[in-house]
């Protein structure tokens, strides 16, 4: 896994294209990814040491498999619960924007796994706090998923 495991360590916003969501344009049982392959190896190793990964390739690989579940019609649960659960724990406005408005909503599956996230405390209370944060500069003007999902992250022990 040395491959997979300099790409994690040196990854920058210029090695995107190598992990990015590659379609065809078809989707379902048409769809190719042409950085499928790659880009699960690089999420099977941050499964086993997330803390290897900076916030832009974990960001940048969220983005691409939830943009791959959409279009496939199902997720790989794994990678995207990790993922989510990465961006909520590191925080961070950045990330916690990241995390909703540009792919939390790709689809339902996507959606249920991004919601099977596990966070410390501090974390979660960091995350809603961010959530807050980001509806109290709207005004009011954000879409109604954001409270919905800072009540889940409330809810959750």
């Amino acid at each position: 896994m040395p491959n997979e495991e300099s790409f994690i360590a040196a990854y920058t916003q210029a090695d995107r294209h190598r992990i990015a969501f590659a379609s065809n344009g078809q989707v379902g049982s048409e769809l190719r990814d042409d950085n499928r392959m790659f880009r699960t190896e690089i999420a099977k190793s941050l499964i086993q040491s997330p803390e290897s990964a900076n916030d832009d390739l974990i960001r940048d690989l969220y983005d691409a498999e939830t943009a791959y579940s959409k279009a496939s019609f199902g997720v790989h649960h794994q990678f995207v619960s990790c993922l989510a659960s990465q961006l909520l724990e590191r925080g961070g406005e950045i990330n916690i924007s990241h995390y909703y408005l540009a792919c939390v909503f790709r689809g339902q599956d996507a959606y249920l796994s991004s919601q099977c996230v596990t966070l410390t405390k501090d974390a979660r209370d960091r995350a809603i706090a961010t959530i807050d944060t980001l509806i109290e500069r709207s005004n009011g003007d954000v879409p109604p998923y954001y409270q919905r999902i800072r009540d889940n992250l409330a809810r959750t022990p």
